[in-house]
């Protein structure tokens, strides 16, 4: 592949990389999106830490948490915490 194919496919990626970024930007985050995207980034982070820990996520929803809100309740150890959802604007 010669260098001037190189810079054309280089620069087809950042354009559809930037399209991706620009769909991103115009949808609306509802509090359900944000309770998966951040329970998700929490086992992610779990399932990459070197500390032994245990760490457990789940919604209210799954823990019977009697709220109208979205949330998570945390788990580390014998630590429980609950992360509540309330979209601002």
């Amino acid at each position: 592949m010669d260098a001037n194919t190189t810079k054309r496919i280089a620069a087809e990626q950042d354009d559809d990389l930037e399209l991706q970024d620009e769909d991103f930007e115009d949808e609306d985050m509802s509090e359900e999106d944000l309770e998966g995207f951040l329970a998700e980034a929490i086992e992610m982070d779990a399932d990459e830490s070197d500390e032994p820990r245990r760490i457990d996520v789940a919604t209210f929803r799954d823990c019977g948490v009697l709220t109208m809100n979205r949330g998570l309740v945390l788990t580390i150890g014998d630590d429980e915490f609950q992360i509540t959802i309330v979209r601002s604007r």
